[in-house]
């Protein structure tokens, strides 16, 4: 069984699900009982698609990694 890398950036937990696929969770919200996933993060041909949890159906795509992180944070 392969080991995902995990890694914290800006406030976020990030793993990753695959070599393009990111989940991203804030610790904070753990503390307080709410579910701490809050997004994933898709990489396409040079951009990044971000589908947040509680938006189903909307998709924001981005050039970069960090500016799809910066869209996930709360």
């Amino acid at each position: 069984m392969k080991t995902h890398a995990r890694f914290l950036r800006q406030g976020l937990e990030v793993t990753e699900i695959s070599n393009r696929e990111w989940r991203v969770s804030d610790t904070r919200f753990a503390e307080i009982g709410a579910p701490d996933v809050v997004g994933f993060i898709l990489q396409l041909e040079g951009m990044f698609e971000v589908t947040q949890i509680g938006r189903p159906g909307q998709r924001t795509y981005f050039r970069s990694f960090d500016a799809a992180l910066d869209a996930l944070r709360a």
